[in-house]
């Protein structure tokens, strides 16, 4: 299988759409985390025994509400790039805040689309791992 010349640069701007998600939860505030969403996101997870399915805008609420989270220790597990659209897996540890309490570990996966902005996340989908 040969490699897409423009794969290299896909790779970095996939991790740099990334770091909007990880900065932004580091810092509470979802404000920093929206350019790295295309606009019609959704999220999907569950909350206990509830299935929270909707727009990306859970997802924004619950980093503001959780508040800062200055530890996490994300790790990229793979990222998959099929030209035009890509599935990262994020594992990240050591959540904490209001919400989310301490030393979490969370699971996660975002499907990403090549726009003509660059790549934004289109979904995310998150298992937090019970203590």
């Amino acid at each position: 299988m040969k490699i897409p010349d423009n794969f290299s640069a896909d790779y970095d701007a996939i991790i740099k759409t990334m770091q909007h998600y990880i900065e932004a939860s580091k810092a509470g505030k979802s404000d920093l985390m929206r350019p790295g969403f295309h606009a019609d996101a959704i999220f999907v997870a569950y909350s206990g025994d509830n299935l929270l399915f909707g727009p990306a805008q859970i997802l924004y609420d619950w980093i503001d509400s959780n508040g800062p989270a200055p530890d996490i220790k994300p790790n990229f597990a793979s990222i998959e790039i099929l030209e035009t659209i890509a599935v990262v897996r994020l594992e990240i540890y050591g959540w904490s805040g209001k919400l989310a309490g301490s030393g979490v570990h969370m699971s996660d996966l975002f499907t990403l689309i090549k726009t003509g902005e660059g790549w934004k996340i289109s979904q995310k989908m998150a298992h937090w791992h019970l203590q």
